[in-house]
Formats: C-alpha cells, sequence, structure tokens
C-alpha cells in the first residue's frame, strides 16, 4: 500500500512537471522528416497547448529541419512555409544545401 501511495504521488509530480513546462514553452508534435520530390523534404508541427504561439511553432519547425539538415552537414533552406490554425499547424518545405552555397550561385 505505502509503495503504491509514494508511485502515485511521483507519478502526480511527474505529470505536474510537464504540465508546467508546457505551460511555459508550449508544447508541439512533430512529424517526421519526408521526402518529396526535386530534393524537397516536408516537416510539420502541430501545436499541442494553446500556450505555443505560431511563431514558437515555426521556429520549433525550423529547429528540426536545421538539425535534420545539419546531420548531414548541410544547412536547411526554407522553400514554402504553410500555417494553419485549426488545428495550430506549421508545414515547412526545405531543402538541403551544402553550406556556403547561395541562391544565386545555384542559378548561375
Amino acid at each position: 500500500m505505502r509503495t503504491q501511495l509514494h508511485h502515485h504521488r511521483r507519478r502526480g509530480s511527474l505529470v505536474a512537471a510537464c504540465l508546467g513546462v508546457a505551460a511555459l514553452g508550449g508544447c508541439a508534435n512533430f512529424s517526421e522528416v519526408s521526402a518529396g520530390r526535386d530534393d524537397l523534404y516536408t516537416v510539420s508541427a502541430t501545436g499541442v497547448s494553446y500556450t505555443m504561439s505560431i511563431p514558437a511553432l515555426t521556429s520549433a519547425a525550423r529547429e528540426k529541419a536545421t538539425a535534420f539538415c545539419g546531420k548531414q552537414q548541410m544547412q536547411a533552406d526554407l522553400r514554402q512555409l504553410i500555417r494553419g490554425w485549426r488545428p495550430m499547424q506549421v508545414e515547412l518545405i526545405f531543402r538541403c544545401q551544402p553550406a556556403g552555397t547561395s541562391l544565386q550561385a545555384l542559378l548561375d
């Protein structure tokens, strides 16, 4: 009985801590980065809580794209941003390109 009570209190404090963090910074669910046509990738972030603003959700999705390209030692180049409000969602379409490559250099 005592062990169950301790376990219940511990779980309750973990839930409270998570809710506290969510209230301060907001929460987002992310899709896996998926490959599309023409070397383009897509990632979406959906706000779990209304404490997270669209700009914060956009920033979190950009961080996910940057981390994905960074693992390949490349930089993320945003191509399209789609925002929705019901549910609060941001979808980024991006390309990974070598660091230091400018758009103009690719056009030349």
